[in-house]
């Protein structure tokens, strides 16, 4: 899939030759927010939290120099240990072999905590709601 099939698209919604994600905010007092991804027929929801923000649109971060983008959603999300609010990112990229962009906590540290002389760990990848 040539990169130039890849694009963001205004108000949260990423498309590529074959799929799309979506941020959703769903009109609750509690303020949930969350990402489906569809792809062949199929749709996950890689994301959900709540209470929970974005913070903007969806981000094609070229940062590890990778044929396509990782895809990056700025949050801010609920975290109970600590009470209150906090940013948060929820990243993914996209894997070749399965031809699907996988959700990365590892990923999503990188980009949060901008160092970048370690590369992410993505091993904790999961390309479908729910996998291994």
């Amino acid at each position: 899939m040539p990169a130039e099939s890849f694009r963001a698209i205004a108000d949260g919604v990423v498309s590529w030759s074959g799929g799309t994600m979506a941020a959703v905010v769903i009109e609750d007092p509690n303020g949930i927010c969350a990402i489906y991804k569809y792809q062949d027929g199929r749709l996950d929801l890689p994301f959900d939290g709540v209470p929970c923000k974005f913070l903007g649109p969806p981000m094609l971060m070229s940062d590890r120099k990778i044929a396509l983008p990782d895809v990056v959603f700025a949050v801010e999300l609920f975290v109970p240990n600590r009470g209150g609010m906090t940013k948060h990112k929820v990243a993914f990229y996209y894997d070749a072999e399965k031809n699907t962009y996988c959700e990365s906590q590892s990923l999503a540290s990188w980009y949060l905590s901008g160092n970048r002389a370690l590369a992410p760990d993505l091993q904790d990848g999961q390309c479908v709601a729910g996998s291994e």
